[in-house]
């Protein structure tokens, strides 16, 4: 196994450059995620969540970039209110289409 370090740097001198690169990485980042914006996922551990966040152990994925901790997900309150919160990635999973055809 070989372990190395690399850099390069690359100057961006405009605004149109910097939103370009910003462009560019995030595509980059969104195709090396396991989740999708959209996808609808599960609850499998509730670490960190209030009982009153989450209900139903089911949200819709907003951003999961590799390499992060934690992924933007949105739920449901007990208030019935619609919430984006961050949560662990490591305790979601896809959500499968029940047999109806529903996530």
């Amino acid at each position: 196994m070989l372990t190395f370090s690399e850099s390069r740097q690359r100057t961006l001198s405009t605004p149109y450059e910097i939103a370009a690169y910003l462009g560019e990485t995030f595509r980059a980042m969104q195709e090396a995620s396991a989740f999708k914006a959209g996808d609808p996922v599960t609850i499998t551990a509730r670490s960190g969540l209030t009982p009153e966040i989450g209900i139903g152990d089911v949200g819709i994925m907003l951003c999961d970039l590799p390499n992060q901790l934690h992924s933007w997900v949105l739920v449901f309150t007990s208030g019935g209110q619609q919430m984006a919160v961050q949560i662990q990635t490591a305790n979601l999973a896809k959500r499968e289409p029940a047999a109806g055809g529903e996530a």
